[in-house]
């Protein structure tokens, strides 16, 4: 391809008059169709012209077609796109829509569209080069990331260099990427109070926790944040829970602990761990957010013994809008109210809803 693209530059370059390159000119955006009509005789030229639509339409086709296998991968999967976009029927309607609305931004201008494109292959060869270069500077092969390093300074002295002179191609990127960003973020707060679970795995000893809470009468659970996880935090902790919440002296709590895995994903499975440490009874997970993660532990245990599980908490101190943020971006925050409300959304009967206690 790039040779051909070379190639084809030197021979419009010395066959065309320089003032049909002009706007109104007679090769103005279309210079290989000016030889194929002036050298080979309109019928092939029409011939190269119909090729080059259907040339250019299948391009378009497979650029549709890597967006479709790319987009419900990614975006569905880190919560910046709605469920519906796993689907492929919406998606194909959406991508059509938006191919016609920038034909509409752009008023059909071949040469206005085509320096977006050149915007874009440019970054996308550049970007990919510099990722060869990391790969083999990582692998120890020094020559090798010289020359990949000459090369990708060269794609990204000609993007900068296309991009100040046909800056069409930045402004119609910086578009697509506001809107992407926007509506990705707006998806991420619509979808946050989703139970955000795969599903939920005990192992044998959380399992064994977990049936003789429920056979001694109600499982009660602690929600703690581990800090030094040493026995005076546990003993700490539960004197507190059954001062504030008045926990029957008969009942022995578990303990919840949440460890914050990887915030930027959505969804995740849950793998619920025990262990016995001090003398008390704790159900471990990692999850990309807690309070959703506790929602879906909280629900299942409800399914598997029938019982309805309680959950207590401490209100967090300090400013909520800051802990809104914390939440939406790093998976923690105000756990009580947040837990609460994603047990409401999933469970619209309140006789059948996990309790939430917060002291």
């Amino acid at each position: 391809m790039s040779v051909f693209l070379v190639a084809s530059s030197f021979v419009t370059t010395l066959l065309i008059p320089q003032p049909e390159f002009e706007e109104g000119g007679k090769a103005y955006g279309r210079a290989l169709a000016y030889l194929a009509h002036s050298y080979l005789g309109n019928g092939f030229g029409t011939v190269y012209d119909i090729s080059t639509v259907l040339i250019l339409w299948f391009a378009g086709a497979s650029a549709m077609a890597g967006l479709l296998n790319l987009v419900p991968q990614y975006l569905p999967r880190y919560g910046m796109a709605p469920k519906w976009t796993r689907a492929v029927r919406p998606l194909v309607v959406v991508f059509t829509l938006t191919a016609f609305l920038i034909t509409v931004i752009f008023a059909a201008d071949v040469n206005a569209q085509g320096g977006a494109y050149a915007t874009g292959v440019l970054v996308l060869i550049t970007s990919a080069a510099v990722a060869v270069t990391m790969s083999a500077r990582r692998r120890g092969h020094r020559k090798t990331t010289i020359a990949f390093a000459v090369v990708t300074v060269v794609f990204a002295y000609t993007t900068v260099d296309n991009v100040i002179e046909r800056p069409d191609g930045v402004k119609i990127a910086s578009l697509f990427i506001l809107a992407i960003v926007a509506t990705s973020l707006l998806s991420r707060i619509l979808r946050v109070t989703e139970l955000r679970v795969t599903e939920v795995r005990l192992d044998p000893l959380a399992q064994r926790f977990v049936d003789e809470a429920a056979e001694s009468g109600e499982i009660r659970i602690i929600a703690n944040e581990p800090d030094a996880r040493d026995e005076a935090e546990y003993r700490d902790k539960e004197f507190e829970q059954r001062k504030h919440n008045h926990i029957p002296a008969r009942s022995w709590p578990l303990f919840l602990e949440v460890t914050v895995a990887d915030p930027s994903d959505f969804e995740a499975a849950l793998h619920v761990t025990g262990e016995e440490r001090h003398g008390y009874r704790i159900l471990k997970m990692n999850s990309p957010t807690i309070a959703n993660a506790i929602a879906a532990l909280l629900l299942h245990l409800r399914d598997d013994t029938g019982d309805l599980p309680h959950i207590y908490f401490n209100w967090t101190e300090g400013n909520p809008v800051v802990y809104l943020l914390r939440y939406l971006f790093l998976g923690d925050g105000e756990i009580a109210p947040v837990t609460r409300e994603v047990l409401r959304e999933a469970e619209r009967d309140p006789e059948r809803r996990p309790l939430v206690h917060v002291g």
